[in-house]
């Protein structure tokens, strides 16, 4: 809906495949589903885990590169983006969208963003299990 909304009123359109716009939607989907069940099954109160999952969802976003470069954070801060699958999402994003780059050219954020989506999907499941 935002793709067609935003072509028919700024004319923006996916310079690349956008099979691959929605693969890395997915995968981003896939972690933030296991980042909350993961938070639901720590937390004790509703209240607990969203104001919990509000806090990572934020600093995830603030230390991905969407609003600031990260080569200009300081050193600390540059090295959460290895481990922060926002940054893999944006610089992918970036790179298909605006530059019409294709699966070899942002396959190192795929692998990245599938591995960690893969680690927290694992976490939710054996967090989950072991709360029943």
């Amino acid at each position: 809906m935002c793709l067609l909304l935003s072509w028919a009123v700024y004319g923006i359109t996916c310079q690349g495949p956008l099979l691959l716009v929605y693969l890395l939607a997915m995968l981003l989907a896939l972690f933030f589903s296991s980042l909350g069940l993961i938070i639901s099954n720590y937390s004790d109160t509703l209240q607990q885990a969203i104001f919990v999952m509000w806090f990572f969802v934020v600093c995830l976003m603030l230390l991905s590169g969407l609003f600031t470069p990260t080569r200009s954070m300081p050193s600390w801060a540059y090295a959460t983006t290895y481990v922060n699958p926002m940054h893999y999402f944006i610089d992918a994003i970036r790179t298909v969208f605006v530059r019409g780059g294709t699966f070899q050219s942002i396959a190192h954020q795929v692998f990245a963003l599938a591995g960690i989506s893969a680690v927290m999907a694992v976490w939710a499941v054996q967090s989950y299990r072991k709360n029943r």
